[in-house]
């Protein structure tokens, strides 16, 4: 008695249990012209001819043959086939549809609609619940923001996502052709993400990434692994990239990661990069670099900033410094700031300003000032501003110096000196007190060599030179004199730091001291400072500030 109560109590159990249990849509038969049944077709089911027409759960299945397998609740139909609800519609010759799934299957000229894309493929599986769509086959995919040609495509439209797992190509509707495999795209926002290799064809650009994402809807692009875009116009101009975004609304641009512009044969590399394109602005941080290696020219610093008016200007600062190289030897610009100039109808840049503690070292010739300007084109250097001018053991200084540099040779052919132009040398490195010196008010300082071999000095103008004679017996050096000497002109000709004065005129005066009458107070020269030890050694001291 007692195990027939429990017999009885676990088949009331699963009554309860089976009575509760949700029941699964039917796929019912509405409609139909001419019905036939053969035990031996079929799994002895109906085959139904003519205005057929089934539902499940809301959907309206049409067409004008089937068979309908009531047991398993589920049909095979072909010829004029379509699926149809409220938001979509499948149309092809022949579908399988099972009600226990949800799942249909449909074969030959697939069309699938909604209200945002359209599907067409050779085969097509689509998931009523989950709502994705399996297309196979001479796939093609039609949304509002491109078109996509591919063999396979996974199609959410919960999330409205299309997923190509194999090589794809697209087209937009601007005429873009993005071609690729491994793709995601969004057709919400129209948005896309390339999981891998994807080359990009539009009117502008030419683009290759291993890993990009692109938004219309926010107009943001991404580039998060190896990326190049090339200009169709020019294909001299191009970025590399390994983390960039670029908005194609604004059209600003942010690099990363030492990403590099490419244009006209230069190159700029930093660690960050930002250009506005509207606005002409950028700037870059982080180890800049501006290479231009037609030209043999080289800017580098820490931080710059770009402008696009009637000129192109770029500032650099921090440790900014430029390399102009020659044949035989380089030129050398350091300062605060850095300003590269080029006009738009140049391919180069035209013009280079150094602000503030300036300081420049060619092999033969160093300096330093407070700015200073150089003139790629015709090769001429301005030094504004308390300008000191090194030449082997000669210093030159004055209120503004301005060099000229041979454009065949690429060697400094002269110098001028305007107001307070002073010339020094020192006799001897063990006597401290001895210097030749040629002052006035201009200066015209000529070189042969890359050695500085005449002086014309205009304008009160006064030298002082100390006369040696070597023995040619002993070698040894005697002084003869020291002379001192006052003319409207003076020229002078220097052999290493020898001056002698070959020439005097307008109102000339002087005198040759025995150096044991030479007076004092005349051993220098007024505003006479010796500043030799502030002069570059190599191209390094350019960044060594000396007292």
């Amino acid at each position: 008695m007692k195990y027939s109560f429990s017999l009885l109590l676990l088949l009331l159990c699963y009554s309860t249990f089976a009575q509760i249990q949700p029941q699964k849509p039917r796929l019912n038969l509405k409609n139909f012209d001419v019905a036939e049944r053969n035990p031996t077709d079929y799994e002895g089911n109906q085959l139904i001819h003519g205005n057929v027409v089934l539902e499940h759960n809301g959907d309206m299945l049409y067409c004008d043959s089937a068979v309908y397998y009531h047991d398993k609740n589920k049909a095979v139909v072909w010829s004029n086939v379509r699926l149809v609800s409220k938001d979509k519609n499948i149309t092809a010759k022949k579908m399988e549809y099972d009600a226990n799934t949800t799942i249909a299957k449909a074969w030959d000229n697939v069309q699938f609609r909604d209200a945002t894309s359209s599907v067409d493929a050779d085969f097509m599986e689509y998931n009523r619940t989950s709502e994705i769509a399996h297309a196979l086959g001479n796939v093609v995919v039609r949304s509002p923001g491109n078109n996509i040609d591919t063999n396979e495509i996974f199609y959410n439209r919960k999330t409205e996502t299309v997923t190509v797992p194999g090589n794809y190509k697209t087209i937009d509707k601007d005429g873009t052709i993005v071609e690729g495999k491994d793709a995601v795209y969004n057709v919400k926002d129209n948005g896309a993400v390339f999981n891998s290799e994807v080359y990009i064809t539009s009117k502008d650009y030419l683009i290759y990434s291993r890993k990009m994402t692109t938004n219309d809807r926010t107009g943001l692009t991404t580039f998060r692994d190896y990326s190049k875009i090339t200009s169709r116009k020019d294909p001299t101009q191009f970025v590399i990239t390994n983390n960039g975004d670029f908005n194609k609304i604004t059209r600003e641009v942010w690099l990363r990661d030492n990403s590099e512009i490419h244009y006209q044969g230069k190159t700029l590399k930093a660690k960050d990069i930002y250009a506005n394109d509207k606005t002409g602005y950028g700037k870059a941080t982080g180890n800049v670099t501006l290479d231009d290696p037609e030209q043999k020219m080289f800017i580098k610093g820490e931080f710059a900033e770009a402008f696009r008016s009637g000129i192109d200007s770029v500032y650099f600062t921090k440790d900014a410094y430029f390399v102009k190289g020659f044949e035989e030897d380089s030129l050398y610009i350091h300062a605060d700031t850095l300003m590269a100039v080029r006009r738009h109808d140049k391919d180069s840049t035209e013009i280079v300003r150094a602000f503030h503690n300036a300081r420049f070292y060619k092999s033969n010739v160093n300096g330093k000032t407070d700015s200073l300007v150089y003139k790629r084109t015709i090769g001429e250097l301005e030094f504004h501003k308390d300008p000191l001018f090194f030449s082997g053991e000669n210093q030159l200084s004055g209120k503004f110096i301005k060099g000229y540099l041979n454009p065949k040779t690429e060697k400094f052919d002269s110098i001028n000196i305007l107001e307070n132009a002073f010339a020094i040398s020192k006799v001897d490195s063990l006597k401290e007190n001895e210097f030749n010196q040629v002052k006035g008010k201009d200066m015209t300082v000529y070189f042969y060599n890359d050695e500085i071999d005449f002086m014309r000095v205009v304008g009160n103008a006064v030298a002082l030179s100390y006369m040696d004679d070597t023995d040619q017996k002993t070698k040894l050096k005697e002084r003869m004199g020291i002379d001192v000497t006052y003319c409207g002109i003076i020229e002078v000709d220097v052999v290493g730091k020898e001056f002698e004065t070959i020439a005097c005129s307008v109102k000339a005066n002087g005198k040759t001291y025995p150096e044991s009458k030479f007076p004092e107070e005349l051993r220098y020269l007024p505003d006479f400072k010796w500043r030799f030890a502030e002069s570059l050694k190599s191209w390094k001291d350019i960044f060594i500030t000396k007292p």
